[in-house]
């Protein structure tokens, strides 16, 4: 497969072009090592500009990659096919210091713990996406945004699409210690966390290997 290694190394997800007419091929055998005609690309934006006439872009986990092959099961829209739609996110790692260091804001929603984030309302920039979600889904009003946070991308299907998220986040703290959890979105606990024990209390392989990515916040 045509690529540059290095500028995807890192990636949670890739993606690549195919024909149409050789999805049942890949959904028995996947795509082999010596087959040099695909091109991984790390970001969706990429594949859809590359992507021919009668081409269907297929979303690759990249730890699923094996020695260069990538089997049916790293492709998680192909069985059936889901056209990958991009959505983008923001939200917070906010921060402040407890007795032995610094302590992470987390959610209880669904059976996991999380961190608050949301979708992009149309017109709005990140930074102010970020700053909304927060406050609404922990119930607070004071709130302060002190840096990026890196980003983060993951995959679901829903109504018929595969969903491609980037989510953008940002360090944040908050003088406020009464919380409202937002019932509407699931979210039944708030709850601070010491920074260590918060990597392997969240609920999502892609947080925790984020939050090991970030440099520990001073408390």
């Amino acid at each position: 497969m045509g690529n540059d290694r290095a500028s995807l190394e890192g990636a949670a997800l890739l993606f690549t072009c195919v024909p149409e007419n050789v999805l049942n091929g890949i959904r028995a055998h996947g795509i082999s090592r010596q087959d040099n005609s695909y091109r991984l690309y790390g970001a969706l934006a990429e594949a859809k500009a590359a992507c021919a006439d009668g081409e269907r872009i297929l979303v690759i986990e990249s730890e699923g990659i094996a020695d260069g092959a990538i089997p049916p099961g790293a492709i998680p829209n192909l069985d059936p096919f889901l056209p990958p739609e991009p959505v983008t996110a923001a939200g917070g790692f906010v921060v402040r210091a407890g007795e032995t260091g610094p302590e992470l804001l987390l959610i209880y929603r669904r059976g996991a713990w999380d961190l608050p984030k949301g979708k992009l309302d149309e017109g709005e920039a990140v930074e102010e996406c970020a700053l909304r979600e927060v406050r609404e889904e922990v119930g607070i009003d004071a709130l302060t945004l002190t840096g990026p946070a890196g980003t983060t991308v993951h995959g679901y299907p829903e109504k018929g699409r595969y969903f491609v998220k980037t989510t953008h986040w940002f360090f944040m703290r908050t003088p406020e210690r009464d919380f409202t959890p937002e019932e509407r979105e699931g979210i039944e606990q708030v709850a601070w966390v010491p920074w260590d024990e918060a990597k392997s209390r969240l609920g999502y392989e892609s947080l925790r290997r984020h939050i090991v990515s970030l440099r520990r916040p001073s408390a």
